[in-house]
């Protein structure tokens, strides 16, 4: 494992570098946010020019190989090593200063386009002749960085634009050629170790490769490693010098000869800027002895490994950026490239980790010898995942790997009971908290090269093979318990859900297909989801985080009931998970329900007000954007033991709320999870009447002595209503009379209002103790008993609804 003061930014828009030194000095930007306007005018001149698509697209082609040819002039006959290096740390200098975002992918197309260079050469000479002293790296890297905007038009042209399938294409390709790695290295490396230490898997590395997949990680690990802390060495001995020469500056008198400490001074920061200008290639260059003295192992173990992951065997400059550009990057496989002496370097450390699970998978499938890869790939990610859901849920009923039948479609004779039922299938995990039940389905499938690079029906075929089996897996399992109320599994053992009334669907993987599945909306348009059962989609790693950041269960029910929304995905755009659930921390991630069908679902709320219509009207398609510095800044605090303490990020909501939802979730009765999450529904100003509401009538009871209720009603479009009751006691009774008298209560009210959960929360006299948790959550039907009850009761006219609306910060 890297050294904590090793550790990168975990996103596209985050920093790397070594943690040695300040992070605000050192960093380039993983994904940038292009200029919509910008993107928008290039994208008009292209059809401006054209007659057709494929016009404009052969045009953005051409002006992309003149740009490549820019590219290949701008670097002066300088290695890719030199040119590349330069260029990154000018880029890193910039953002220093001036804070702009730079695109790590323009050191990409540096990088493939002098290899081409110099492979296109026939010989071990550079085709351009060396002039390094008319060599700038600002321009070189404009040119790149023009290139890249030329080239991300390709897919636009060649793409039908009406066509669902090609529209997912489009955000997959997109996030290709911009999102370098979105996983925290410590995560990654986790997973990585995980994957690989299995002993019958590191046999089959060993047999096809030369070298097992431990063995692999730890050399790479090296190699990323000993780049970030060179440079970030570099950096700091600029940094050093610069400060110390400030109180000779300050001091400066030109009339006056310098000192010696002067001359000295001047000269390290001299000394330092060469290192940063003209020497910085061998700070980026693979030291192999270095790198086999620090794991351990032989040179020809190290060489191996470095051998597997060089990019060789690219001549054609127009196939190479072809590729680039339909979302099959070269570099993302052989992530290290060498100069013509053979030295070699890695293009920047986002690639380093991520190479090393697909090549290591396409080898060996390749070889035929992917089965004990699978069975292990499978087995962890599949434990992994549930560990995770499990930590947030402590007192849950867990379900692993368990085998349940299902009712036989091709059966003679309809089978319609569970006792009869002969189908048998897998479920991947099952947890079952309070009345909510959890489905986890595992595809640790991967995307294939083809899938990434432009080709639709592969793309379509892998999205199938881990967003809609998930869905459908999950689906079969979800109707068992919606309609049977328990599950017969193969042992003989039966999983009692009766009391379930909400579920929801996990799926969890490997990839980061969070290009596509942020887009619900778009998987539904192309038939790969149903309106109807959608499930959240995550890669294990987003997972973890996810679990981490939480400080309550009932935020990840929340989320759940927000992030599966099919208009959620519609509203906010992203291509980031991890920026949505940091939204809905922040913001709220809420989609205003149609007026009109909420008043449809509850008659009794009266028509749909101007206010209420005007808000639905109004909302449209946001952009998110980057919420993860403060994510970064967090992880960044928690890996380095010497670091300045940095608040996590937590959900922003009423205090006095959050204080009543801890004392619901204390209580562990019935009811707690979904009580709890229904409190946090509100906006900003319902969360502060919910969190005063016992305060409010304890005020009565001091008065009266008398108990003292308050009761809201939640409408949901769907129908399932909420209905949320506070009680304190009076000064003249017990707790257990109250609530023996206020179960009839919300018994009658929830038959009134046809809700479909009811919760009293009883408190003391004096509202600061919660004493009981009251639930009802029994199925909607006819009850005489409960229809004269509810003859005594407060019409439902007349009470006052609580909305939900978007959590604001308070």
């Amino acid at each position: 494992m890297s050294s904590k003061r090793q550790r990168k930014s975990r996103h596209a828009k985050r920093r790397y570098a070594s943690k040695r030194q300040p992070a605000s000095h050192l960093g380039l930007t993983w994904s940038p946010e292009i200029p919509v306007a910008e993107a928008a005018s290039r994208l008009a001149r292209y059809v401006r020019a054209a007659s057709s698509d494929a016009e404009a697209a052969k045009n953005a082609r051409t002006d992309l190989r003149a740009e490549i040819d820019n590219v290949a002039r701008l670097a002066c006959g300088l290695d890719v090593i030199k040119a590349v290096s330069a260029a990154r740390v000018a880029m890193i200098m910039e953002r220093s200063l001036t804070g702009a975002d730079q695109a790590v992918a323009s050191l990409e197309l540096i990088a493939l386009a002098l290899v081409c260079r110099d492979s296109a050469s026939g010989s071990g000479d550079v085709m351009t002749e060396v002039d390094s002293s008319r060599f700038l790296p600002p321009a070189l890297e404009a040119a790149a960085q023009e290139a890249l905007a030329v080239g991300s038009m390709i897919v636009l042209f060649d793409t039908p634009r009406s066509d669902p399938d090609s529209k997912m294409l489009v955000y997959s390709v997109q996030r290709e050629i911009y999102l370098r790695n979105p996983v925290y290295p410590h995560m990654l490396l986790d997973t990585l170790r995980g994957l690989f230490g299995s002993a019958a898997v590191n046999h089959d590395c060993q047999a096809v490769l030369g070298f097992t997949g431990l063995e692999a990680v730890n050399v790479m690990e090296a190699v990323w490693v000993f780049s970030v802390a060179e440079l970030g060495q570099r950096f700091k001995r600029m940094l050093d010098a610069r400060d110390a020469s400030v109180p000779f500056i300050e001091a400066w008198d030109e009339t006056q000869p310098q000192s010696e400490e002067a001359r000295a001074a001047a000269w390290e920061v001299y000394e330092a800027v060469q290192d940063l200008t003209s020497n910085i290639d061998q700070a980026t260059v693979i030291d192999a002895d270095a790198v086999a003295q620090r794991t351990g192992y032989g040179r020809a173990t190290v060489d191996a490994v470095l051998d597997v992951f060089t990019l060789v065997g690219l001549t054609d400059v127009d196939e190479t950026f072809e590729r680039f550009f339909r979302g099959d990057n070269p570099l993302r496989t052989a992530p290290i490239v060498a100069d013509p002496q053979g030295r070699r370097m890695v293009v920047h450390e986002a690639l380093t980790l991520p190479a090393i699970r697909e090549v290591i998978e396409t080898r060996l499938k390749a070889a035929g010898r992917m089965i004990a890869y699978e069975e292990h790939r499978g087995e962890w990610v599949e434990n992994d995942a549930l560990d995770l859901l499990a930590s947030v849920f402590p007192s849950a009923q867990v379900y692993r790997a368990f085998n349940y039948y299902i009712p036989d479609p091709a059966a003679t004779t309809p089978q319609t009971s569970p006792e009869k039922f002969t189908k048998r299938v897998e479920g991947d995990g099952l947890i079952i908290i309070d009345d909510v039940a959890l489905i986890i389905e595992v595809k640790s499938v991967a995307l294939t090269a083809e899938a990434r690079g432009g080709i639709v029906r592969r793309l379509r075929g892998k999205l199938r093979d881990i967003i809609t089996a998930a869905a459908n897996q999950a689906e079969r399992l979800r109707e068992r318990i919606i309609t049977d109320g328990r599950i017969r599994l193969d042992d003989g053992k039966w999983i009692d859900v009766s009391g379930v009334r909400e579920t929801h669907t996990i799926a969890v993987g490997l990839e980061d297909l969070s290009g596509v599945t942020t887009a619900t909306t778009m998987l539904i348009a192309a038939g790969l989801l149903q309106s109807d059962n959608i499930p959240w989609t995550v890669s294990v790693h987003d997972l973890r985080i996810v679990t981490e950041l939480l400080d309550r269960p009932s935020e990840l029910l929340l989320y759940l009931r927000r992030r599966t929304q099919a208009e959620a995905t519609w509203k906010y755009r992203a291509v980031d998970e991890l920026d949505l659930f940091l939204h809905f921390l922040t913001r709220g991630l809420y989609v205003e329900p149609d007026p009109n069908k909420l008043a449809a679902s509850a008659p009794w709320s009266g028509p749909p007000t101007t206010a209420d219509l005007r808000r639905f009207a109004a909302q449209g398609p946001e952009m998110i954007r980057s919420y993860t510095e403060p994510l970064d800044a967090w992880y960044e605090a928690q890996l380095d033991s010497k670091g300045e303490l940095v608040e996590k990020p937590k959900l922003a909501a009423d205090q006095r709320l959050l204080d009543l939802v801890d004392m619901v979730i204390k209580t562990k009765e019935s009811g707690w999870l979904a009580t709890a999450t229904s409190l946090l529904e509100g906006d900003g100003r319902v969360q502060k009447t919910f969190g005063r509401h016992a305060a409010d009538i304890a005020k009565h009871v001091r008065r009266d002595r008398q108990r003292h209720s308050v009761t809201h009603l939640m409408a949901e479009v769907s129908g399932k209503h909420v209905l949320l009751v506070w009680v304190c006691h009076g000064l003249d009774e017990s707790a257990d009379n109250a609530a023996s008298s206020l179960v009839d209560y919300l018994q009658a009210k929830k038959h009134q209002a046809r809700a479909h959960r009811a919760a009293c929360m009883l408190f003391d006299p004096t509202g600061t103790k919660l004493l009981r948790l009251l639930y009802d959550n029994r199925p909607i039907g006819t009850d005489p008993v409960l229809d004269k009850a509810v003859a005594n009761l407060v019409p439902l006219e007349k009470m006052k609804r609580a909305s939900s609306r978007p959590i604001r910060p308070v």
